[in-house]
């Protein structure tokens, strides 16, 4: 009954828009004016960084809702290289990294599928597996302005309970005339040494007097990253729920080449786990933009714009790791000698000895990315007042990835490891006797080959219209109808078995393979197929970590994965295919599809209130969305569970096809109040009902017994469920805004975020055919949570206030605070805040634009945040991390422009901790990019 009343609901909005938009047709039939009634807008050229910000300025004073904009400073000249290192600056806004690279954003604390990203106001596909943006797809040099809205309008596409990132692109008519502009810049990376080419271009001219014009950009760039890691995991603490016997070093105190019990296992800073990494990762980017726009009449504006994205990563990592306790799967236990203690009793310094394994690995995550949207708009202005608008889009992302990952282990054994702590430096001090080289002899142990190939698609189709009565209190009614379909499928790949080829054969000759093992060893009490010697390359970089005090082991071996793979299937091809050539594993693929139909009316009314000019405008957005998603699952109708409580195998794990439906709609009041108080004092206050549609992944279809571990007596289950609905929030904003000159201003403003429930993992018992498990499902919490914080920012331009040569001077501040609680009890006591938010973050920069030169000096920091509050010894935390970047320009001529860049000045170090700072889990070391270059325009 409830799904069904608010269809009515929704089918008498619908209803009430079409008749509104007849009738406001009707009316407007009558008025003798049917020229353009199209609203003035002032056009402010853009020629620098104080234009730039007097742009942005303008937009965010003029706009009714919350909102920021970041504007290019030239045509193809954007304010960061990177479109997610551009959105940074926006006060609220904080950037996840790959590889020192910005790729996702968080708007006041919320990321992944709490935003949504739009392409000139239509929603664009994404290459990533869930809802959430990867801006570094994107050039930057292709767009134009980026905006955000952080307060909703019934106008703008729901689903952001963070916000609307909308990236806008250039329209040809907007430039006058003829239009010309290319940069060429080399990038040199300080850890690799190596020089990338980037370049970008853009041209345009109008035609039949500037009623038709082509504008059309492309850019270009490859560059090497590389990236320094150490990561540890484990850290023994009983007050976090570990046992004396579960992650305690083992120290042979009175050495009889024994541990003797509990009383030889003490608490420990040094983790179970270290892994030293070194990531070189070529990243290469091809990318343009088409715009085309025809006005043949004063009353008829067509536009088509299309974007075009090609993005490739090789993702190598080359990686070592040991275990500083034991385990099953280590060579008997390992022997650890000359202990010492810090003052609370831990272990910070220890070698060891006997068997000691360090093994060698090599990590590749590539990504082969494409992303294009095609559209086109026509805007019909049939008389004075009505403007009548049908928009049609179509977008696509793919991720090809057929099985391209790997993770390959091989064994390696020294003589000893030395761990150090007592140095005083962020990382122990590490030496391994003897170092690792490419001649010494490994045992193969590990292959997994995987991949996720996504491929996401999108139709976009408005009709929108806005009318502007002639009514001194009624100034602007917008209305209008949508629909967007989007799918979303996955295919998933991975290796049967990365095993197969570890323990001399153990695994070959339990499946029935016959095997040759000439090349078995016995090293480290494990019998282990030999690897050639010809599989191992030399390491193939140098100054490991580079900016850390700490002794850390000296540069190691990789291998040569073609060749790894030709001496597995020298000893049995046929399992070398079958086990460790990645194949398509059907339970993991499937297909989600999302039809959203929209209604929205949005009433604005303008008039005065104590001589103060206010604008109000009123809106409600009615959607409705059907689900349906369809992949393949066990077939659970074939288990019968025998006496031991493992099933028949009776042909259960055979993959059945199996589809989802199910359906929801949601109502959603917004209000946006703009009081202008003088000309240049604006009083905002803005609160709407927001929604944030479930992870995509939640959706599908997804079985998965597991017969091995039991819960509560039954065996487990893991579930995917697509009659799930949308996160629901109410929020509400406040701000005031003093424009006090065109390029320098001041806010600040509130907000609040009361977040209904949570979509999360729900645990509880069911029956399915028959068989009660203990099932793991996505489902709706009972609790909630409430996110709320202050935004504040100061830009000034010095121009009116310094002499020469010092009135080219300005800068730009912004801080802001995000606290969080939970309504759920247990994580209310615990203080933790949501993953991902720093508590403060800021930004500073400081320009000069004085003579045709430019510089910029910004400086981006932000607070620390939870990553994972349940890892093992405590929450995890990535610490606060701040980034100095530069640029500066000289225009020898009206023409030509030099320019050089540089990113990470400082050569800033990203690291985090387990619940206390000195427990370090990981630390990254991504160096320093300087570019320079020179750009023409005509």
């Amino acid at each position: 009954m409830a799904t069904t009343t608010r269809k009515t609901y929704l089918s008498v909005l619908i209803s009430s828009i079409l008749a509104s938009s007849v009738s406001f047709a009707a009316t407007a039939q009558q008025q003798e004016n049917d020229s353009k009634a199209e609203e003035d807008v002032e056009v402010i050229e853009v020629t620098g960084i104080r234009s730039s910000i007097k742009e942005s300025n303008f937009r965010k004073k003029e706009a009714t809702t919350v909102v920021d904009v970041v504007v290019a400073d030239d045509i193809g000249k954007f304010p960061d290289e990177n479109l997610a290192e551009a959105l940074q600056r926006i006060p609220g806004i904080t950037i996840t990294r790959n590889g020192g690279e910005g790729q996702n954003i968080l708007v006041r604390g919320l990321g992944g599928g709490y935003n949504i990203t739009t392409l000139n106001g239509r929603k664009l596909a994404s290459e990533n597996s869930g809802r959430d943006f990867n801006f570094d797809t994107i050039a930057s040099e292709l767009v134009g302005a980026l905006q955000v809205y952080k307060s909703p309008e019934a106008r703008l596409i729901e689903g952001g309970i963070g916000a609307v990132v909308d990236i806008e692109t250039r329209k040809p008519l907007d430039q006058d005339g003829f239009t010309l502009s290319a940069s060429a810049k080399g990038i040199y990376e300080s850890r690799t040494g190596d020089v990338h080419p980037h370049a970008s271009f853009i041209i345009g001219d109008n035609f039949n007097d500037d009623t038709f014009g082509v504008l059309f950009s492309g850019a270009y760039s490859k560059k090497t990253l590389r990236a320094d890691t150490y990561s540890a995991s484990g850290f023994f603490d009983e007050e976090e729920g570990w046992g004396a016997d579960s992650a305690g070093v083992p120290v042979d105190m009175n050495g009889n080449g024994e541990i003797d019990g509990q009383s030889e296992i003490f608490a420990s800073k040094i983790p179970s786990y270290m892994y030293f990494a070194n990531a070189q990762d070529v990243r290469e980017r091809v990318g343009a933009t088409l715009a085309m726009q025809w006005r043949p009449t004063d009353t008829l504006d067509i536009n088509f714009d299309a974007l075009y994205s090609r993005y490739n990563t090789d993702g190598h990592r080359y990686q070592i790791g040991f275990v500083n306790y034991d385990e099953s799967w280590t060579p008997g236990t390992p022997v650890f000698t000359d202990a010492e203690f810090d003052d609370t009793g831990r272990v910070v310094s220890m070698t060891q000895t006997g068997n000691t394994m360090v093994e060698l690995l090599n990590l590749t995550n590539p990504r082969k990315t494409d992303t294009y949207q095609f559209a086109l708009n026509a805007k019909w202005y049939p008389m004075d007042g009505l403007t009548l608008a049908v928009d049609v889009a179509h977008s696509k992302a793919k991720n090809d990835n057929g099985g391209d990952n790997r993770f390959i282990v091989a064994r390696g054994f020294i003589d000893s490891i030395g761990i150090d702590y007592t140095t005083g430096n962020m990382l122990p001090d590490v030496t391994l006797s003897p170092g690792l080289t490419a001649d010494q002899s490994y045992g193969a142990h590990y292959s997994r080959n995987t991949g996720t190939g996504v491929e996401d698609t999108v139709n976009d189709f408005k009709f929108t219209g806005t009318f502007v009565p002639e009514s001194d209190l009624v100034t602007r009614v917008d209305f209008g109808l949508t629909y967007l379909e989007q799918t979303k499928s996955q295919l998933e790949y991975a290796s049967k078995n990365a095993s197969q080829f570890s323990n001399g054969g153990q695994y070959l000759e339990r499946d029935g393979y016959e095997f040759d093992d000439s090349t078995v060893v016995n090293v480290g009490d494990f019998n282990l197929f030999e690897i050639p010697s010809d599989v191992f390359v030399e390491a193939n970089f140098d100054n490991f970590l580079e900016g850390e005090s700490s002794i850390t082991p000296e540069p190691w071996p990789s291998f040569d994965y073609d060749k790894l793979l030709a001496y597995y299937r020298s000893i049995n091809a046929e399992a070398t295919d079958k086990s460790i050539v990645a194949s398509l594993n059907s339970s993991g693929t499937y297909e989600v599809t999302e039809e959203v139909l929209t209604a929205y009316a949005q009433v604005t009314l303008e008039s005065t209130l104590a001589n103060m000019p206010y604008m109000l405008n009123v809106g409600i957005r009615g959607s409705q969305t059907e689900v349906s998603s369809k992949g393949s699952v066990y077939d659970l109708s074939l288990i019968d569970l025998q006496e031991d409580g493992k099933p028949l195998e009776n042909g259960w794990r055979e993959t059945v096809e199996q589809s989802f439906k199910g359906d929801y709609s949601n109502i959603l009041p917004s209000m946006n109040f703009k009081l202008s108080i003088t000309d240049d004092l604006i009083y905002r206050f803005s609160a709407a009902q927001v929604i944030s549609r479930p992870s995509l992944g939640y959706l599908r279809p997804w079985l998965a017994p597991n017969f091995d571990t039991y819960r509560e007596g039954l065996p487990q289950l893991s579930m995917g469920d697509s009659s799930l609905t949308p996160e629901e929030a109410n929020q509400a904003d406040m701000t005031l805004e003093w424009y006090f000159e065109d390029s320098s201003s001041l806010s600040g403003g509130v907000f609040v975020k009361d977040l209904k429930s949570f979509i999360d993992y729900v645990e509880s018992p069911v029956e399915i055919e028959g068989v009660r498990y203990f099932a793991s499902y996505p489902g709706k919490s009972k609790y909630g949570a409430t996110i709320k914080g202050a935004e504040f920012a100061y830009q000034q331009s010095l121009e009116n206030l310094l002499p020469e040569p010092f009135n080219g001077l300005g800068f730009q501040l912004n801080y802001t605070y995000v606290d969080s609680s939970y309504d759920e009890p247990e994580l209310k006591e615990s203080g933790l805040p949501f993953r991902g938010m720093s508590k403060n973050s800021y930004n500073a920069v400081v320009y000069y634009e004085q003579y045709g030169f430019q510089a910029r000096l910004a400086y981006n920091w932000r607070s620390k945040f939870l990553s994972d509050p349940d890892a093992w010894g405590g929450p995890y935390w990535i610490s606060d991390y701040g980034q100095l970047d530069a640029s500066m320009s000289y225009n020898i001529s009206d023409q030509f422009t030099v320019f050089a860049e540089a990113t990470n000045l400082t050569n800033e170090r990203y690291w985090g901790y387990t619940k206390r700072t000195d427990q370090v889990s990981y630390l990254e070391r991504f160096g320093t990019q300087v570019a320079l270059g020179v750009r023409a325009s005509f």
